[in-house]
């Protein structure tokens, strides 16, 4: 039998100094010592909440590890899983291959085959989802804000026509935003997305395949709207 303590953190920054790591450290080594258990492996990483365990680099990992009568210990349960259907289907696989899932907030084990180990574990993790979507809900009010502000909000590269400044503000580029002026006036001219692609490509020797074309003058638009 072997016991796994499981930490998780989602913040980069967190994660590389180790103090929530090692809190929830010692928060599990303290419920072992009052269970009569000894953490035989560590197991760490930083990744989202809402990702499913078996998707996750360590997670995928201990779970091909995990032998009948192993045990996990956690110390939170949204530090194991913000994700409802996860969390339960997970709990379900542990019952049937005897092994043991415990959370020190919880207080015990939550794979036991008795009823309110059940019924408290599908409430806490619905509190967990809840808590996971008002944090979703925050981060898509702050995207928006940052696209009011014009702030560039991540991704591969700023969309086409800017750049950003070293304050996270877009910036038109000039050479792209001629582009652009090339394509409304063809537009303009009543020449057809694939026309538009066909010529804008010719002209500057650079892929522009129609539906790149579309999103382009789409944005554009919609933009000149909202201004």
């Amino acid at each position: 039998m072997t016991t796994y303590f499981y930490g998780r953190n989602s913040d980069v920054e967190s994660y590389e100094k180790g103090s929530s790591i090692d809190t929830q450290l010692s928060k599990v080594k303290s419920y072992c010592n009052i269970k009569n258990l000894k953490v035989d492996i560590e197991i760490t990483e930083q990744v989202s909440g809402t990702v499913p365990f078996k998707r996750r680099p360590q997670g995928y990992e201990l779970w091909k590890s995990l032998k009948n009568n192993d045990q996990i210990i956690c110390s939170h349960l949204d530090r194991f899983s913000r994700n409802t259907l996860d969390l339960l289907t997970l709990v379900e696989e542990f019952k049937r291959k005897k092994i043991k899932l415990h959370f020190v907030d919880v207080g015990g084990e939550v794979t036991g085959s008795d009823s309110i180990s059940s019924v408290f574990i599908k409430m806490l993790s619905v509190f967990a989802e809840f808590y996971s979507k008002q944090q979703s809900e925050k981060s898509k009010a702050t995207k928006q804000r940052m696209i009011k502000e014009n702030k560039y909000t991540g991704g591969f590269r700023p969309k086409f026509g800017y750049d950003v400044d070293d304050n996270g503000y877009l910036i038109p580029c000039e050479k792209e935003q001629s582009i652009i002026r090339l394509m409304k006036l063809l537009r303009k001219k009543g020449k057809s997305y694939k026309q538009i692609s066909e010529i804008v490509t010719k002209s500057t020797r650079k892929k522009f395949v129609q539906s790149w074309v579309f999103n382009i003058l789409k944005r554009e638009t919609t933009e000149q709207k909202v201004a």
